[in-house]
């Protein structure tokens, strides 16, 4: 579990700092320069995905480990989503989800 936040820690920090320094190289192209971003990282995890259920487990403990790590993988690729979609709306409403803890990152569902 731990490893799960410290992978969603790396991954929501990358995406800040992607928002950050995107609009400074290509104020015009970075929204769609992002969503390259986001679209490997998803694809990326997918395939982690396809990974694990390939490979048949033995035991409850194998299941129940590869469960949690679907279930990390899966709030990986939601949370990555999420700031694509965040990134589309006005300013004011990016911000609005931050302060209403709406954000799935960390656990903030």
């Amino acid at each position: 579990m731990a490893g799960m936040s410290e992978r969603e820690e790396r991954a929501w920090q990358h995406f800040e700092e992607l928002k950050c320094a995107l609009p400074e190289l290509s104020l015009r192209w970075w929204k769609k320069d992002f969503k390259s971003y986001v679209d490997k990282f998803i694809a990326e995890h997918l395939d982690e995905k396809d990974i694990i259920a390939a490979i048949p487990g033995e035991g409850e403990d194998k299941e129940e480990l590869d469960h949690i790590h679907l279930y990390g993988v899966r709030r990986l690729v939601a949370s990555t989503f999420q700031e694509w979609e965040l990134v589309q709306q006005p300013k004011h409403a990016a911000i609005y989800v931050e302060l209403d803890g709406a954000l799935v990152w960390q656990g903030r569902v």
